[in-house]
């Protein structure tokens, strides 16, 4: 137990942001006195608070954010790419196949160029599902209730990952100004 509770202890010095140093090492003094029965949740409290101040800045909320947003929109390729590749969507499959690269390329430009690439690819990916629903809505061609459901959740889908990159953005830029 006691190897744990400095590997926990050391571990949240690591995580620590630059700027609470001075506590930490005040912390560590601290540590050396407590009984070793509370140690362990001394040591595990230490670290949650560096975890919470290293996540709670305006480059912490960006990559937090941005890691969540690739994961998100990586997950729902390869979902779409799976049942496309399992014949699931019937005749729409190579329409899909193309959502999944879609949904690729975002997790992508988000990885690359953070949120301002998610709001991109959201934007443009809104702006198409619009010109669809509006060929369809046109009287172009009648889309099956699938396929109209499908359009639906795409625009659902990209107006919350747009809604996450924005007010991720707006917090960091409020983070950035109380500092």
């Amino acid at each position: 137990m006691s190897q744990l509770t400095t590997l926990l202890f050391d571990l949240a010095i690591k995580v620590s942001p630059a700027d609470r140093e001075v506590w930490f090492r005040a912390m560590q003094t601290e540590f050396e006195f407590i009984p070793a029965p509370q140690r362990l949740r001394f040591a595990s409290g230490c670290l949650a608070a560096a975890v919470v101040w290293r996540v709670w800045t305006p480059d912490g909320v960006r990559e937090v954010t941005r890691g969540g947003l690739v994961a998100a929109s990586a997950s729902l390729a390869g979902l779409i790419a799976i049942h496309a590749l399992l014949g699931t969507f019937g005749p729409l499959d190579p329409m899909m196949t193309a959502l999944g690269f879609a949904y690729a390329a975002g997790a992508a430009a988000t990885a690359r160029w953070g949120l301002r690439g998610m709001s991109v690819f959201a934007l443009a990916g809104l702006a198409l599902n619009t010109v669809f629903v509006s060929a369809w809505a046109g009287g172009a061609a009648e889309p099956p209730g699938f396929v109209r459901a499908l359009s639906l959740e795409a625009l659902l889908i990209l107006a919350t990952f747009l809604g996450i990159a924005a007010s991720a953005h707006v917090l960091a830029r409020r983070l950035e100004r109380s500092a």
